[in-house]
């Protein structure tokens, strides 16, 4: 090594100029754990983070074993584990190393792994773009990854700890060792019959299986490069092919990375089955299809190697036709199987996807908001890389426009991969920025490359009519055009610089929603353990659920802070699991049948279920959606069109709540407490169908504000008959306002409410999360209506009220004591004859 060169000054400065870069990725990442608050846990993401500190203790309690089996979620299955062992071990190791061993100093570690490798990308980013075009472009774009926001940003913020951060060091990390063998191998093509030459290709082929199996052990989604390097390919083939070479590169690089790819899948062990997104055999199965591609591809640039060029591009074409069609004719499961698999990560009509935030489509809005002035150097940096591939056929160029198109695509169809889309971003925007800077210095492109010397002389004539003066017009005319192209892409990189910068300063801080937070401790101290150990490893195969095992119901956002703070057993996680189906928690939150309720949590063996405002409000349409995808939110809540009474052409869209929404057990158990609520003041609407007025949705004609008594008899003497344009409804606008009466929940009972209150003091109290007991309820002969009063531990005060069916009262509370937090002061009173009844917890448990 020329220790001179490594110590040049421009190297020493662009040396320290990466490194304050890097300084300063960490630092504006983890600006909250510098506020002083020891209260670390406060600062955790709400879903996926705490889940990631329950595996980091995991790996902890029993290191270097991983668990792929987690008996602690999606009860009473238990999950199988399609995350990868890397991340869980990595934060394991540094918390080794660091020494700590409480779950706050556990927690104070961890936290800073992903801002962490978040930084290291500022490095990894230059040394690419420093291979593709030059220092200058690598510095801009080692800026950009720096404080690009969006996804990534908060991805790799303080406080959401997970692996996407891992991800993106670790794919791209991948791009550099892959492009490093493409700039090698142009200039030192590999000679299939000269061994000397495989020797460097095969050690930077290696480097990129190592880069590879490291993604992949972070997560199997790594999958997604190895099919860029699949499109890639073949056009890596016709590039060696056209520059006189068979492509021995490409077979030699491809191959061992690919062959360490399985060797590296197999360390890692197969560990389900189903999709490319778990640790299944269809990883070694696409990384052997793609080597004998590469095969393919090389036999073929072989066998026509004394033919023109393009025939090898027709058998190229040819060969990708008909390969497909013979794998779909001689292997129609593999090849369903890999449709599927693409259908499902590049994109899907499953409107289940819609209600998962990160799974969306990605639209303009979302594009500009997060990129916005950086989308068009984006644009400016991939025309700059077409440009270079059209007059430099360099391999490297073609690579990274087609990882930033595959990306790019990816993005489109889930916003999640937004984290993938800000490397590609950063780097087509520090190519512009660096092609701007050379073409003022060099606007006719005359020493943009050293053209090697072919022997050949090659004279320039002078044309008729182009003498001195019209070339000096011309040169002035092209080098004015390069100051303004250089002042155009300064100013969108200052104006993305601004506004990047701007968004991550605002960033602030995840706060782990304290009403959770407090509900799932209590869980913790308060409900019987359920005899599964929380650390342990367990099999999948040999493994079976003691006795004393139960589960805990609740929507699935909520699933992975059960499990982390309460070490009780979700049925349902962010994973998706346990969210559909007849036993899932979509049907459970739905239903309007307390008998279905009850019988889906014995199915699963579940004794407590727990609510939140969010599930009654803004999150009911995803699990209507869930639970019903054909009709999702409509029976439930509707938009009326109300028109303007001064302008009947126009008017306002207002959602408005149907009886079927009261009656669900969402509502019946986050609104009414499980208790019998009569309706008061409700809407009577009378309205043209959309399919009468041509509308989108109904507009009210009719219209007031009555009691349900007269509101009732409104809509059963409305003759649809006699009006076949018009329907008549009840309807109302406050969550806690029944539009028809609601019987009470006789198997269900408040234990626990949070301490917020969601709603105004003018309006019904309505606390933030509520857990509920189920019980068998104690039976109590008679007829009317029973009432109970209970007070919360929040010292909110409520009547539980109850009707008798057929001569008997069910009941879940006992009287004169307390159950979880919740106490009863007296004792059922029957409001019909004047009798009050003792009822003791064991007569609500047999």
């Amino acid at each position: 090594m020329d220790l001179k060169m490594v110590f040049k000054p421009i190297h020493l400065i662009i040396a320290s100029l990466l490194l304050i870069l890097t300084f300063f990725s960490f630092l504006i990442r983890t600006l909250p754990a510098y506020s002083g608050n020891a209260d670390v846990l406060m600062f955790v993401g709400m879903d996926d983070p705490t889940y990631q500190l329950r595996r980091i203790e995991q790996v902890l309690a029993n290191y270097p074993n991983i668990a792929w089996f987690d008996p602690m979620t999606f009860f009473p299955n238990g999950q199988p584990m399609h995350w990868g062992p890397l991340f869980p071990l990595l934060g394991a190791t540094i918390c080794l190393i660091t020494g700590a061993v409480t779950r706050t100093e556990i927690i104070t570690v961890s936290l800073f792994i992903p801002c962490a490798l978040a930084a290291l990308m500022v490095p990894v980013v230059y040394l690419l773009v420093s291979r593709v075009a030059d220092w200058k472009a690598g510095l801009a774009a080692a800026f950009f990854i720096s404080i690009v926001p969006g996804q990534f940003f908060f991805r790799s913020f303080y406080g959401y700890l997970d692996h996407h951060a891992g991800e993106v060091f670790f794919s791209t990390l991948f791009c550099l060792c892959y492009l490093s063998a493409l700039v090698y191998c142009r200039k030192h093509p590999v000679d299939i019959k000269n061994k000397e030459t495989w020797k460097i290709p095969a050690l930077l082929g290696l480097l990129c299986g190592v880069t590879y199996v490291l993604g992949l052990a972070l997560m199997p989604t790594m999958i997604l490069f190895a099919l860029l390097v699949g499109i890639f390919t073949p056009i890596w083939f016709i590039i060696q092919r056209y520059i006189g070479h068979l492509g021995a590169s490409a077979l030699l690089v491809n191959s061992v990375t690919f062959i360490v790819a399985i060797i590296g899948f197999f360390i890692i062990g197969v560990h389900a089955d189903g999709g490319l997104n778990y640790y299944t055999t269809g990883h070694p199965i696409a990384y052997s299809l793609l080597i004998l591609a590469n095969v393919v591809l090389f036999g073929f640039s072989y066998q026509l190697r004394d033919k023109p060029y393009w025939y090898y591009v027709g058998a190229i074409v040819g060969v990708s036709v008909l390969g497909i069609i013979a794998l779909a004719l001689i292997l129609p499961d593999l090849f369903a199987y890999l449709s599927a698999n693409a259908t499902a990560f590049f994109g899907s009509d499953d409107i289940h996807w819609k209600t998962i935030q990160e799974a969306r489509a990605w639209t303009w809005d979302d594009a500009w908001r997060t990129f916005q002035y950086s989308l068009l150097l984006f644009t400016a940096g991939a025309a700059v890389l077409i440009y270079r591939i059209r007059k430099e056929l360099c391999p490297s160029h073609a690579f990274t426009l087609i990882w930033a198109l595959v990306i790019f695509y990816a993005t489109c169809q889930h916003i999640r991969y937004e984290y993938y889309l800000a490397v590609p971003v950063a780097i087509l925007a520090g190519i512009a920025v660096g092609f701007a800077l050379n073409f003022v210095k060099d606007p006719f492109g005359t020493i943009e490359r050293k053209v090697p010397d072919t022997g050949e002389h090659h004279h320039h004539h002078k044309k008729a009519g182009k003498g001195p003066e019209s070339h000096s017009k011309t040169s002035e005319t092209v080098r004015t055009t390069s100051y303004i192209f250089l002042a155009v892409i300064i100013v969108l990189a200052l104006l993305f610089s601004y506004q990047a910068l701007g968004r991550d300063l605002m960033m602030g801080a995840y706060n782990l929603n304290p009403d959770w937070r407090e509900a799932t401790e209590w869980l913790e101290k308060n409900t019987p353990d359920p005899g599964v150990d929380y650390y342990a490893i367990y099999d999948k195969e040999n493994y079976t659920y003691p006795d004393t095992a139960y589960g805990v119901m609740s929507w699935w956002d909520y699933g992975h802070i059960i499990t982390y703070l309460g070490k009780r057993m979700p049925n349902a996680n962010p994973f998706q699991y346990g969210v559909n189906g007849p036993n899932g928690s979509a049907r459970f939150f739905m239903t309007q049948n307390e008998s279905e309720a009850n019988q889906i949590l014995d199915n699963l063996n579940t004794r407590y279920v727990i609510t939140d405002y969010e599930m009654d409000t803004g999150k009911f349409w995803a699990m209507s959606t869930w639970d019903n995808p054909d009709v999702g939110v409509y029976p439930y809540q509707r938009t009326f069109i109300f028109p303007n009474p001064d302008e009947p052409k126009s008017g306002m869209n207002y959602p408005l709540l149907m009886n079927a929404y009261y009656q669900t057990m969402i509502s019946r158990l986050h609104n009414f407490d499980g208790s019998q609520t009569d309706p008061g003041k409700v809407y009577f609407l009378r309205y043209m169908k959309p399919s009468a007025s041509g509308l989108s949705a109904p507009v009210v004609v009719d219209g007031a504000q009555t009691n349900y008594t007269a509101g009732k008899a409104l809509v059963e003497s409305f003759k649809p008959n006699e009006n076949p344009q018009y329907e008549v409804i009840l309807a109302n606008f406050g969550y806690t306002d029944p539009v028809s009466p609601v019987s009470a929940l006789q198997h269900y009972r408040l234990i626990y409410e949070s301490k917020t209150r969601t709603t105004p003091t003018d309006m019904h109290d309505l606390r933030y999360v509520k857990i509920f007991e189920k019980v068998k309820g104690a039976q109590i002969p008679g007829e009317g209506i029973l009432e109970l009063q209970v007070k919360t531990n929040a010292g909110r005060e409520f009547i539980y009220r109850t009707e008798s069916i057929n001569g008997t009262f069910t009941v879940p509370y006992p009287t004169e004591t307390s159950v979880g937090a919740v106490t009863i002061p007296g004792k059922y009173h029957n409001i019909k004859t004047g009798a009050e009844y003792s009822i003791t917890e064991e007569q609500i448990q047999e």
